[in-house]
């Protein structure tokens, strides 16, 4: 995977339709609810494709990463699934060891 994050001066249409899916469910409770409930079928009703999906589901922290997700909603998403933050900063480093490696 080529690191894209932070490569353009603005976020992709698609790191923003991922972002704004992340966002949402951080800040609205009933939104929480539904996506912890059935990610999957929540995923169905926004606009992101099959690997952003997938990557939001499987919290693929480099993958979201990758497509341009704002490192502070991926983090703030990696506490509400309270993923370590040793866990969280050792899948950027990968992503951007394999971009310079």
């Amino acid at each position: 995977m080529t690191a894209t994050n932070w490569v353009h001066d603005i976020a992709t249409e698609r790191a923003y339709d991922i972002g704004k899916v992340l966002f949402t469910i951080q800040h609205d409770p009933a939104e929480e609810k539904r996506f912890f409930s059935d990610p999957s079928t929540y995923l169905q009703s926004t606009p992101l494709d099959a690997a952003a999906s997938r990557a939001v589901v499987e919290c693929d922290i480099a993958a979201l990463y990758g497509l341009g997700v704002n490192p502070y909603l991926l983090r703030a998403y990696c506490l509400q699934l309270r993923i370590p933050e040793g866990d969280y900063l050792a899948a950027l480093r990968s992503v951007t060891e394999e971009a310079h490696g």
